[in-house]
């Protein structure tokens, strides 16, 4: 009994080792090595992949039998050296694999704090903004104007008076000069001489290039979204690492409900006629030309899948039937 406790222990501790590492896991590694222009599956990639090492190989021994001559020692070279590339060739994938890790969790985390400051009520950005800020060592936050759109206030950061703005833009439209310079005008109504102006989207390059070249005594820093969101990973308010895997598990998810359908539809019940009518009609016009035999190979796999269909759709309908009566007693 002791022995039987201990397996279900161990199976236990397994199961939970699994779930803390799911960020290492295959699935995880090839989303983040997925490519949006590569439309390969999974196993397109892996058979992708040992054809160019096989390749290898093989021009490397050509290369080597015919400086050498010698079968047994051109295959012994062959090997150490497609062992040696390989292994540099690891490396090198690794290095590319943090890289690419990094930059889709960064990604996701910043998606994800960007959807929450977009959909945050104008008091919940108040407290938004004081957190943020607070951690950065702003204090005596007085918030001027609150709206949908700007949110206009009043701080000190190291015995200095700032003022700062943020622009709250549901899309991509970009914050214009006009907008900066209407800033420092209250600036200097409010005898302010430094300030951040921020927003959800980017300033045009004429307000850029004006803050540039501006020489008045005024100190102006322009934050845009990619800005902003790098300062809220810096002070540790970005997503957890659980909660960017579970981000990730839902994507991942999502692409195999994708695949679901795809599968549906080519196997749907409806098609099982079309395919039936297809083999039919490949078996009639086998007799009309010079490859029978392809036609009736084809004509064979094309009706065997619509058995395999047809069988599948059946076991479905059973699957999906629902007794909700029951669902209710097994509560």
């Amino acid at each position: 009994m002791k022995k039987i406790d201990s397996f279900f222990k161990f199976i236990s501790s397994q199961l939970k080792g699994s779930n803390r590492s799911r960020g290492n896991s295959l699935r995880f590694r090839n989303y983040y090595l997925s490519v949006k222009d590569d439309k390969r599956n999974n196993v397109a990639k892996i058979v992708d992949y040992s054809m160019w090492r096989i390749c290898l190989f093989f021009l490397m021994f050509i290369y080597i039998y015919s400086k050498i001559n010698k079968l047994s020692i051109s295959i012994l070279i062959s090997t150490f050296s497609f062992i040696l590339v390989h292994k540099i060739a690891i490396k090198g994938r690794e290095h590319k694999f943090q890289q690419m890790k990094e930059q889709k969790r960064r990604y996701i985390g910043s998606q994800k704090v960007y959807n929450e400051i977009m959909n945050k009520t104008t008091d919940e950005m108040k407290v938004y903004i004081k957190k943020v800020f607070g951690v950065m060592g702003f204090t005596e936050l007085n918030f001027k104007k609150v709206d949908q759109r700007h949110i206009l206030l009043n701080s000190v950061y190291k015995e200095e008076k700032i003022m700062l703005l943020f622009n709250i833009y549901k899309n991509d439209l970009d914050v214009e000069l006009k907008e900066v310079k209407e800033f420092i005008d209250g600036m200097s109504d409010s005898g302010i001489k430094k300030g951040i102006l921020i927003t959800t989207s980017d300033f045009t390059k004429d307000s850029y290039n004006y803050i540039k070249n501006f020489n008045e005594n005024y100190s102006i820093l322009l934050l845009n979204k990619d800005k902003f969101l790098k300062i809220i990973e810096n002070r540790g308010l970005f997503p957890t690492g659980e909660e960017i895997d579970e981000m990730i598990e839902s994507k991942i998810s999502k692409r195999h409900k994708n695949w679901d359908k795809y599968k549906k539809a080519a196997m749907s019940k409806g098609k099982v006629k079309s395919y039936i009518a297809l083999s039919i009609y490949l078996i009639i016009a086998a007799w009309y030309t010079t490859f029978t035999v392809y036609y009736m190979v084809i004509s064979g796999l094309i009706l065997a899948f619509a058995v395999i269909t047809f069988l599948l759709n059946r076991r479905e309908e059973e699957e999906d039937t629902i007794d909700f009566e029951k669902l209710l007693n097994d509560m």
